[in-house]
């Protein structure tokens, strides 16, 4: 294992920049100063902002949480589905990574593409490192 094995491919860096802004509560930031600026409006202002304040937290807690056990759902369910697959193994992983997206836009509709992309490569590159440490840890 090098220090390159550590390095992720240039699209997760996106993915990971997400949840590091999650992590960090960027989303949080941006809705409280959008909140204080409705505030200010007369009469519907408080209104307004309770409702960007009730949709930013859930916003932030559907991409935390929900949308990356979706694309590992839709991932193993599409790995299972082409495990005794004959075709060659491009066209099969091809097939693999349009269905697993197709699979994920319906559990999370209006998630838009190259994020459902994304995120399905996260989710495959956390499988993957899982596997791995299984290996790693069944030679001991």
């Amino acid at each position: 294992m090098t220090w390159t094995d550590l390095i992720p491919p240039g699209n997760l860096w996106i993915v990971w920049l997400l949840q590091a802004a999650l992590a960090v509560g960027v989303i949080a930031l941006l809705a409280g100063a959008l909140v204080a600026l409705l505030g200010k409006v007369p009469v519907v202002g408080p209104v307004l902002a309770a409702i960007v304040r009730v949709l930013a937290g859930n916003y932030e807690k559907w991409l935390a949480e929900r949308v990356p056990k979706l694309a590992e759902q839709a991932v193993l369910s599409v790995e299972e589905r082409y495990r005794r697959s004959s075709l060659p193994p491009e066209e099969r992983a091809r097939a693999k990574l349009e269905e697993a997206i197709a699979a994920l836009q319906e559990m999370a509709p209006g998630l838009a593409r190259d994020i459902a992309r994304r995120q399905i490569e996260a989710a495959l590159a956390r499988i993957r490192a899982t596997g791995m440490e299984q290996k790693a840890g069944g030679g001991k």
